[in-house]
């Protein structure tokens, strides 16, 4: 009797443990996913966007764009979402580890270049709203003086 009972409450607190961790639909119940072009064109494949919450308790989240320059965040390979909020936006140039253990950028990637105010130097913010948020990032490099990979 009494074991039937703990196995009716196990399966509904272990789901509620999950997403209070922030799997699923993310921290508020957030996800995020868009397009980045890069003067007007979809970005390649490999393209890098980190959302840094500017709160004081924000996980950050990351995403890599597709052929098609589409990119959906997570905040771990397992985790999809992403904290509501407002967020720092970094895009960078994907980088693969040598045999040798050096960073190197893959060769469908030399010639892609982000400007540093997208990259390191980035100030470009996106807010984050509860649900669902379609999130498209527009590239400029012709304005940019500074460039990054």
């Amino acid at each position: 009797m009494r074991g039937s009972h703990v196995s009716r409450w196990l399966w509904p607190v272990a789901s509620l443990a999950i997403v209070v961790s922030g799997c699923g639909r993310g921290a508020g119940g957030a996800t995020a996913r868009g397009i980045v072009t890069i003067d007007g064109q979809p970005a390649p494949a490999g393209i890098r966007v980190d959302f840094q919450p500017q709160g004081p308790n924000g996980s950050p989240s990351m995403g890599i764009t597709d052929a098609k320059g589409q990119y959906e965040l997570f905040f771990t390979a397992a985790c999809k979402g992403v904290m509501p909020g407002e967020s720092l936006v970094r895009i960078t140039v994907m980088h693969e580890i040598s045999a040798e253990g050096i960073p190197k950028v893959p060769e469908a990637l030399k010639d892609v270049r982000i400007p540093d105010s997208y990259g390191r130097q980035s100030n470009l913010t996106r807010t984050v709203k509860p649900g669902f948020n379609q999130i498209d990032i527009a590239i400029d490099t012709t304005s940019a003086v500074t460039k990054s990979r």
